[in-house]
Formats: C-alpha cells, sequence, structure tokens
C-alpha cells in the first residue's frame, strides 16, 4: 500500500498549499479592476494607459509558464513557488511607490506577471503527481469551494466603514 505523506506531510495539506497559493496569487490579476480607478484620477492616466499595464501583465504571465515549468523540471516546485511569491510580493511593493507609468509596466506589469506566472505553473503538477489515484478530486471545484466559503467569511468580517469624519492623509508624488 502506497503511503500518503511525503517528508512526513499529509498529501491533502500539499493542496492546501497549492490553493493558498493559487487564491493570493489570484489577486494581481482577479482584482485588477481595483487598482484602475484611484491612479487614474490621481495622476491623470487613461484607462488605456492603465488597461496596457493590464495587458502586459497578462502577456508576462502566459508567457512565463514556459519558464516556470522547465524551472519545476528541472529544480522541483519549491524554487519555482519562491520566485513567482517573491515576484508578485515585490511587483506589488514596489507599485505602492511609483506615480511612474512606465514603473507601474514594470513593476505589476513584467515582475508582476513573471512572478505570477512561476507561482501559477506549480499547484496543479504537484497536485497531479501527489494524487495520480484521485487526479480529479485533488483539483476538484469542491475543495476550491470549501476554501473559498472559508476566506470569505473570515475575510466578510474584517472590512469595515471608516468613523464619520476620517479624512486620510494625503501625499502628493511625481515621477520626478
Amino acid at each position: 500500500m502506497r503511503s500518503n505523506k511525503g517528508n512526513g506531510i499529509n498529501r491533502w495539506w500539499r493542496v492546501v498549499g497549492g490553493l493558498s497559493m493559487n487564491m493570493e496569487l489570484g489577486t494581481l490579476l482577479c482584482a485588477w479592476s481595483v487598482f484602475v480607478a484611484p491612479p487614474e484620477q490621481r495622476f491623470g492616466w487613461t484607462r488605456a494607459d492603465t488597461s496596457m499595464v493590464f495587458t502586459i501583465a497578462v502577456i508576462v504571465f502566459a508567457l512565463s509558464f514556459v519558464l516556470a515549468g522547465r524551472i519545476q523540471d528541472r529544480y522541483g516546485p519549491l524554487p519555482c513557488s519562491l520566485i513567482g511569491g517573491i515576484l508578485v510580493s515585490l511587483g506589488f511593493y514596489l507599485c505602492a511607490y511609483t506615480t511612474c507609468l512606465n514603473y507601474r509596466f514594470l513593476y505589476f506589469g513584467v515582475i508582476g506577471g513573471l512572478g505570477n506566472g512561476c507561482g501559477y505553473a506549480t499547484p496543479i503538477p504537484v497536485m497531479a503527481k501527489w494524487f495520480t489515484d484521485r487526479r480529479r478530486l485533488a483539483s476538484t471545484f469542491q475543495i476550491l469551494g470549501a476554501e473559498l466559503s472559508v476566506m470569505t467569511m473570515v475575510g466578510a468580517v474584517l472590512p469595515r466603514n471608516p468613523p464619520a469624519g476620517h479624512r486620510p492623509d494625503v501625499r502628493v508624488e511625481s515621477c520626478e
């Protein structure tokens, strides 16, 4: 009988890790609309400008699957996942400190897109290897639905409106 454990960890924990990665990495592309209006209003960028950031991210994301697949085949899922997580985090972090559209192309589009591709390319192939006996079960919508339910219920209790009269400090930044 085959063991469900590798290095002392039950294979279902591998599913939890993969789902966590996919849920977090999904914020880069799936939540794009949240990031569009504020810089357009603040910096006077057009929708075409901000859409180009997203276009670059999607193209780099798609192309990076080839690179990520080779990294994973040669070195395993951990380096590929770490590269993905680090690059996506770095891209988002740097976007917080730029007012330049060209830097947004680089940070969100190229760095974030590359990281997202590396990160997304890892979980499904790993799950397929761990669950040769139940391949469809490991990547089923039921597991995603359960995780979405937990994450959205936890997330639902955190957002609250600010108190009446709340005004954030506003900084004016330039691209120079």
